[in-house]
Order: structure tokens, then C-alpha cells, then sequence
């Protein structure tokens, strides 16, 4: 492997950490704009019994084939790379303008929706009617108050479990899951402020749930992949009742009704990310091809 090819997966892997900081799109759906979902699933399930057993006879060559490891050291370096310089400006700036910051992630969510239809190949109409479902559910788990989930640390190791298996998706927000779950501001304070212990426990449930969950992903979309990304599409669209930029009291309500909508900000915002995920795949098909 080049080089070359080690810097855009780097940047793929960025693309990803990006995604996943914030409650708009998952890291799952840029690797699947981007060409290299099917290899990330692959590269995940390939830690097993018999790859953990060559790791333990130090057969560090079988070990690091069976986990492609040159593919997903540069991809984890891109994410993590993300995280770190992400993390605090987002913080900063959904504090102190949280009416454009959703608006743009409203945007990631209505672009990135479009664009896993738009990669269905084959589409049957009988299919696609798993879209209503998924956006029946989503708006249900949307309209939901956030879940009071307590601030200790196997509270952050289940929190890891259930993000990561969002994060994978092609579709669901990691991030999102956690806003739902009340455990967003917790995580993303701590990779602000270098928080080891947190951080570490929260990698320990992601890793968990990641080996788990791996396995579930990749023998549902071999076996119902249309239905599968239909649903989780529908998902997202019904979703973004959850992250409506205008806000009162965590209430949703009509710009027209506050003092400073920042209206025009807001749709520039949505239209920006739109753009940006449109042109994200239109890079990743010229790089796959």
C-alpha cells in the first residue's frame, strides 16, 4: 500500500471522527459514501478466536492480515486525530450558538438520508416501504424526553457500548444516541478537558460492544441489506425532530416565535452541510472507482 492510499484513508478515517463527534450523521454512513464499509465491517470481525490465538502464539504477521491492519491503523488514526481537534471547538460552539450548530447538523441529516437511498442499488418498491417504519421510529424515539441516565462510570461504559453500535451504522449517530441518552455533554467535556479516566472507560465499552454488534451489522446486511438501509434512512429522516435548531426549554417551536432565530444563518448552515456531504461522496465515488 502507498503512501498515498495510507493519507486518504487517513482522511476517510477523519471524515468518520468528524461525523461521529457530532449528533448529525454517523461515522458509518461516511464509510459507506466513501467506499469502504463492506472493509470495515470485514476488518472488524476478522478480531476473532482464531486471530486472538495468533496474536497469543506471536504471529504478529497472521494477526495483523486477518484484522487488515493496514487499512484500519490509518482509519483509527483519522478518527482519533478528529476527536482531538474537534472536540472542544464543537463544545464551544453548541454552547454558545446552538441555533446554527443544529441547524447544520439538521442539513448532515437530511443530505446524508438522501444519499444512502441514492446508494441502494436495485431498488423494489416493495423494499422501500421500509422507509415508513424507520421514520415512524425515529420521530418516536426523537419526540422522546432524554433519558436520565446517571453520570458514573458503568453509566459511560454502557454509553460506549451503545454509541459505538450507532456509530458503525449506516444511518444512526453515535452522537445522537448519546444526546438522547443524556450522556453527550459528559463525553464530549472529557475529550475537551483530556479526561483519561472517562475516556478510557468509554473506549472499553465501545470496543465491547463493537465486536458484538460487528457481527450482527455484517449478517443483516448480507441477508436484508435494501430493507436494512431503507429502515435506517427512514430513521434519520424521522430523527431529525430531535435536532430542530429552534428550541425552547428543549421544545421544538417556529423561528418566528423568538427574538433572534438567526434565520438566514441557520438555512445558509443547513445548505453548507448539504453541499458538504453531497461533495464528500462525490470524492469518495472518484477515489473508489
Amino acid at each position: 500500500m502507498t503512501n498515498t492510499n495510507h493519507l486518504l484513508i487517513v482522511a476517510k478515517g477523519v471524515a468518520m471522527g468528524a461525523a461521529d463527534v457530532v449528533p448529525g450523521v454517523s461515522g458509518g454512513t461516511i464509510a459507506l459514501l466513501t467506499g469502504i464499509y463492506p472493509r470495515l465491517i470485514n476488518a472488524i470481525t476478522g478480531v476473532n478466536v482464531q486471530s486472538v490465538k495468533q496474536l497469543l502464539r506471536f504471529d504478529f504477521k497472521s494477526f495483523w492480515q486477518a484484522i487488515d491492519g493496514n487499512f484500519i491503523l490509518p482509519l483509527l488514526f483519522g478518527i482519533a486525530l478528529a476527536f482531538a481537534v474537534l472536540a472542544h471547538p464543537i463544545k464551544y460552539a453548541l454552547t454558545n450558538h446552538p441555533i446554527v450548530m443544529w441547524s447544520f447538523f439538521f442539513g448532515l441529516i437530511i443530505a446524508s438520508a438522501i444519499l444512502i437511498i441514492q446508494h441502494i442499488p436495485h431498488k423494489r418498491l416493495f423494499k422501500s416501504l421500509w422507509i415508513i417504519p424507520g421514520i415512524a421510529f425515529g420521530f418516536w424515539i426523537g419526540s422522546m424526553d432524554t433519558i436520565a441516565f446517571p453520570s458514573n462510570q458503568i453509566a459511560v461504559f454502557i454509553a460506549g457500548m451503545l454509541a459505538i453500535c450507532a456509530m458503525i451504522l449506516p444511518g444512526i449517530s453515535g452522537s445522537f444516541i448519546l444526546v438522547l441518552i443524556g450522556m453527550y455533554k459528559v463525553l464530549i467535556t472529557a475529550v475537551a478537558q483530556r479526561n483519561l479516566v472517562v475516556i478510557l472507560i468509554f473506549i472499553a465499552g465501545a470496543v465491547i460492544g463493537l465486536l458484538i454488534f460487528s457481527r450482527i451489522i455484517k449478517w443483516t446486511l448480507e441477508n436484508f441489506y435494501q430493507a436494512t438501509l431503507f429502515f435506517l434512512s427512514g430513521l434519520m429522516l424521522g430523527s431529525l425532530v430531535k435536532v430542530w435548531p429552534w428550541q425552547v426549554a428543549n421544545a421544538n417551536v417556529m423561528p418566528w416565535t423568538l427574538e433572534n432565530p438567526q434565520t438566514f444563518t441557520a438555512i445558509a448552515l443547513m445548505l453548507l452541510a448539504i453541499i458538504l456531504v453531497f461533495a464528500t461522496d462525490k470524492i469518495g465515488r472518484k477515489y473508489s472507482s
